[in-house]
């Protein structure tokens, strides 16, 4: 067997073990009332294959990891399984995986991209924080939700209490802050890479575009609502996510076995 033969063996390998892993952190779920759409912790080994395995071993543990689950091994979501999981309302983040994967893995190892492309996801993303800000704010009516009596969508602060509302403005305000964080502070540290952190943020995004995108195909929930529910409730827990996926990747390099 050639060397060449051998890295590429040692890749697969480490695609099987990674997918196994994805597998297994997937049991972990917690539902949310208002969204067909838990908790998870997948996304962090999302993360964590494009950053370590780089982009086609990345993408590949992805790739084999929505196999096993599509032919009824139950290895997505709380022990879910089989093809109804990739089709329904949050079957997008699932497709998504192997994309993230591969982006994060590709602009890890394309350090000469331009500067705007590598801080673009998370301009948008910061983008739509502040979109939520300024709505709960301004009481624009920006995202809407259904409302049962009226059975229609209405302007999300016309639905929920003034309490409610200054929680909103107080997560918002925070989740900017995190975020602000991660970039201005983390990228003078030696702990995280700026480079992976930029990279984590676009398949964070990507996650979300084709999460939200199968969302509004599947349920006919206008953007508005799919935002709310598809993507504001894990802002925050995918920055955590995110930066726990920096470190790891920072400070555990298996680089050397695929070489």
């Amino acid at each position: 067997m050639t060397k060449i033969e051998k890295n590429k063996l040692k890749g697969m390998v480490f695609a099987a073990l990674f997918a196994a892993l994805t597998g297994a952190v997937a049991w972990f779920k917690i539902p949310l009332p208002f969204t067909p759409v838990p908790i998870t912790l997948q996304t962090l080994m999302v993360l964590l294959s494009g950053a370590m395995l780089g982009a086609y071993y990345g993408a590949l543990a992805m790739v084999l990891y929505l196999t096993v689950g599509s032919i009824g091994l139950p290895v997505f979501a709380g022990g879910s399984s089989g093809v109804g999981a990739l089709l329904g309302p949050t079957g997008g983040y699932l497709f998504s995986y192997p994309l993230a994967a591969f982006v994060i893995g590709k602009m890890i190892e394309k350090k000469s991209l331009g500067r705007f492309l590598k801080y673009f996801s998370f301009i948008v993303i910061i983008s739509l924080v502040a979109v939520v800000l300024l709505d709960s704010i301004s009481k624009t009516g920006i995202m809407k939700l259904w409302d049962n009596s009226s059975k229609s969508y209405i302007p999300m602060v016309s639905i929920i209490s003034e309490q409610q509302r200054l929680i909103l403005i107080v997560v918002s305000t925070a989740v900017l802050a995190i975020l602000l964080f991660l970039i201005f502070y983390l990228k003078k540290s030696k702990t995280f890479s700026l480079d992976t952190i930029l990279a984590m943020f676009a398949g964070t995004l990507i996650i979300y575009l084709l999460g939200a995108i199968q969302g509004k195909f599947v349920t006919k929930l206008p953007w508005s609502a799919i935002f709310v529910g598809w993507v504001l409730p894990f802002i925050v827990g995918d920055a955590i996510k995110l930066i726990l996926a920096a470190y790891i990747a920072k400070n555990v390099y298996i680089g050397k076995y695929l070489k």
